[in-house]
């Protein structure tokens, strides 16, 4: 299986936006991706008043919706699953996995600064392999600057070339 890269940061440093192109890029090399997020603020996937939602508060488990393009599940959990767990549950063989926060998994990091931020905020996290930032100005000199789409998508060419995908 492919190492799965990790994009992590604060609320609003730009974790979205790196994946977007990130993937944009991936799609662009007719790469499979899987993306998984990590949401501390108890997100909802199933909109009030639909079915699944309705399925969810009768008392479902899991609740599965198939449409002509997909397939999306919510499933109940009693604790929040280990991102090696999601990994190896949805990763397929040979597809690349980009893991949005997760901040303690086993796998390499990008962190994403906001403008004042240090690396130091990020003491204690394994596995940094970067340390970038949408405001390359605000932030310190040893900082990757990830200002623009074309920066972060060659960033990510030389990364997949040097972990030879």
């Amino acid at each position: 299986m492919v190492t799965p890269l990790q994009i992590i940061g604060h609320k609003n440093s730009g974790k979205t936006t790196v994946i977007e192109d990130f993937l944009t890029l991936l799609k662009q090399q007719q790469q499979s991706v899987c993306v998984l997020k990590h949401d501390p603020h108890q997100a909802q996937m199933d909109q009030p008043g639909t079915d699944t939602a309705k399925f969810a508060t009768a008392g479902a488990q899991t609740a599965v919706l198939v449409t002509n393009q997909a397939v999306m599940s919510h499933q109940k959990a009693p604790q929040v699953p280990q991102a090696k767990t999601l990994v190896q549950t949805y990763a397929k063989p040979g597809q690349f996995c980009l893991l949005e926060g997760f901040k303690t998994a086993p796998y390499p990091k990008v962190v994403l600064l906001r403008p004042g931020e240090t690396a130091a905020v990020f003491a204690g996290i394994k596995q940094i392999i970067a340390f970038t930032s949408l405001y390359p100005q605000a932030v310190p000199q040893n900082c990757i600057d990830f200002s623009t789409t074309l920066k972060r998508q060659v960033w990510l060419q030389r990364y997949l070339k040097k972990e030879g995908f």
